[in-house]
C-alpha cells in the first residue's frame, strides 16, 4: 500500500471518529440543557456537573482529533479545514467561558436576566452543594481559565498552520513584537 493511500485512510478514521464525538457533543448538549432531544445518555446522569463534563469532554475530543484531521491535509484544504475547526471551536467556547464567567454574580445572589440566570443557575447551586465556604470561587476561576485556554489554543494553532510556522517561531515572533513595542 502507497504511503498516499495510508494518509488517506489515517485522514478518513480521524475525521469519522471527530464527527461521531462532534455529534455526540451537540447531542449532549442539547440534552445536558434539558431537551428531550437527542440520545437520552446525558438525561440519565443525575448530577449537573458530570452532565456538562461530557459535554467538554466529547465536544474536545472531537474538536481536537478533528484539528489534527485538518493538519494532514495540504495546501488551501490545510487552510480552509483549520480555519473551519477553529471558527467551530469558537463558537463552541464563547458559551462555555460566558457561562463560567456568570457563575460569580449568580453564586453571589445577583439578579441576572431571567434566560442567563437558567443558563447557569443549576450549575452554581451544584458546586454549592459540593464546594463549601466559597470554595466554588476557585473552581469558576479555574473553569474561566479553561474556557480562555480552550479558545486561544486553537486560534494560535491555526494561527500557525495558515502562516506555516511552529509553536517555537511563533513565540519568537511574539517576543520580538512584544520588545519593539517596549522601546517605542
Amino acid at each position: 500500500m502507497k504511503a498516499e493511500d495510508k494518509t488517506k485512510i489515517k485522514q478518513a478514521v480521524m475525521i469519522t471518529v471527530a464527527a461521531i464525538f462532534i455529534i455526540l457533543g451537540i447531542l449532549s448538549i442539547v440534552q445536558a440543557t434539558g431537551s428531550n432531544a437527542g440520545l437520552g445518555y446525558i438525561s440519565k446522569i443525575g448530577n449537573v456537573i458530570l452532565r456538562y463534563a461530557v459535554v467538554i469532554i466529547t465536544n474536545a475530543i472531537g474538536i481536537m482529533l478533528m484539528s489534527t484531521a485538518a493538519g494532514t491535509f495540504k495546501g488551501k484544504v490545510k487552510n480552509i479545514f483549520s480555519i473551519t475547526v477553529c471558527v467551530y471551536s469558537s463558537i463552541m467556547t464563547v458559551p462555555l467561558l460566558l457561562a463560567f464567567i456568570l457563575m460569580f454574580p449568580v453564586a453571589t445572589g445577583a439578579t441576572l436576566p431571567a434566560f442567563l440566570n437558567d443558563m447557569v443557575g443549576e450549575i452554581v447551586v451544584a458546586f454549592a452543594k459540593i464546594f463549601k465556604g466559597g470554595w466554588q470561587y476557585l473552581i469558576y476561576f479555574l473553569g474561566t481559565i479553561m474556557s480562555i485556554v480552550f479558545l486561544a489554543v486553537p486560534i494560535i494553532t491555526t494561527y500557525c498552520t495558515v502562516k506555516e510556522l511552529t509553536l517555537k517561531e511563533f513565540l519568537q515572533k511574539l517576543s520580538k513584537k512584544n520588545k519593539a513595542e517596549n522601546k517605542e
